[in-house]
């Protein structure tokens, strides 16, 4: 029997420089920098680069899961995962160079538009849900070199994990938590990993992870869009742990009145809270979103995102709101507005070739 494939603890030493230039994020592990990758040739291509925060970089377990995170990111190639091109261990502190996606995340839209509970437009809240659900279907089937699964879990599926870029992409980030077989570290069962208000209510009851908890995410992400407010959001942790647990999943339609009958009970069967009875894969996920996208707008696209991303690029916090169907009219209004005044015309920074990197 051939043994089994295992990944490299030791990073590649690519030729390539890297150059921070500014911040644009901040989180309790690392910090993550717009900067530029310096090629022998004299070339630059912009790269975003993640390091983790120097308190921490002398914590084992910290340290671990860095590294596990570069070396799964590096496996990772798909259109809707953000690539990992190379890591470094700079002066005891690990830095991950990553694909730099030039926009905003959907968390961000969403808090603005949660202001004044507005709805996304449904067809475009579909496509993203489905960009996602097909980043989940890769990352879930991954294997490895000699074919075997890698089993991958990403475990903290939400809107602020998904990027969306000036061109349309939609691009999920950060396997920081996730689990996979090849991971040196590895989170107990009884370790809540990812964000209270997108957990499975599986996952409070202690019960075995699957790749089902990120199916789950994936519709909460799906409804808030959709909804315009927040899903499980309660006033202490606690409540919101309690508000997941019981699992009360109103009707998008009940406060998005271009929801349909169809996006309706698609979103109530993938917010199961019995996981046998969800929607069972993220694959069936995509194929749900699919049929309908085909029924309600089939000509939706990545455009459609880059309009979203630019109207948030190019605004002002809205002032709050009371009518949640008066918000999700005035969403639309303003996109019309954004087209008509020529926007989004910035489809941000050029896609970099890995191969730039070299090393093996």
């Amino acid at each position: 029997m051939a043994e089994r494939a295992h990944l490299s603890t030791s990073f590649r030493r690519a030729p390539t420089r890297y150059l921070p230039i500014s911040r644009i994020a901040a989180g309790g592990m690392a910090e993550v920098w717009k900067g530029d990758a310096l090629l022998e040739n004299g070339e630059r291509h912009p790269v975003a680069i993640k390091r983790v925060l120097p308190q921490l970089a002398a914590d084992e377990v910290y340290r671990s899961m860095f590294v596990d995170e570069t070396r799964l990111g590096m496996l990772l190639r798909h259109p809707n995962i953000v690539r990992v091109y190379d890591g470094r261990d700079v002066a005891g502190t690990f830095i991950m160079i990553m694909e730099l996606v030039e926009g905003t995340s959907l968390k961000a839209v969403l808090e603005r538009a949660h202001v004044r509970s507005a709805c996304m437009p449904p067809a475009t809240a579909l496509f993203i849900g489905r960009e996602l659900a097909r980043a989940l279907e890769y990352a879930h089937a991954a294997v490895d070199a000699e074919g075997k699964p890698l089993g991958i879990i990403h475990r903290d599926v939400s809107p602020h994990n998904l990027l969306l870029g000036k061109d349309g992409a939609v691009k999920l980030a950060d396997f920081g938590l996730a689990d996979a077989s090849v991971h040196s570290t590895q989170l107990g069962e009884g370790l809540l990993g990812g964000k209270l208000g997108y957990l499975a209510p599986e996952i409070i009851a202690q019960q075995p992870s699957t790749a089902q908890i990120d199916v789950f995410a994936a519709g909460i992400v799906l409804w808030e869009m959709l909804s315009g407010r927040r899903l499980f959001l309660g006033d202490t942790d606690a409540g919101t742990v309690r508000a997941v647990a019981a699992c009360d999943v109103p009707p998008p339609s009940r406060f998005n009145r271009r929801a349909t009958r169809e996006v309706d009970e698609l979103v109530a069967r993938v917010l199961l809270p019995d996981p046998r009875k969800r929607t069972p894969s993220a694959a069936a996920l995509v194929a749900e979103l699919d049929h309908a996208l085909a029924n309600l707008d089939s000509h939706v696209s990545s455009r459609d995102v880059a309009l979203v991303v630019g109207l948030h690029l190019a605004t002002e916090p809205p002032t709050p709101q009371t009518s949640g169907d008066v918000a999700a009219a005035n969403f639309m209004e303003e996109l019309d507005a954004f087209v008509r005044h020529g926007g989004a015309a910035d489809l941000g920074a050029a896609p970099l070739d890995p191969d730039m990197f070299g090393g093996s």
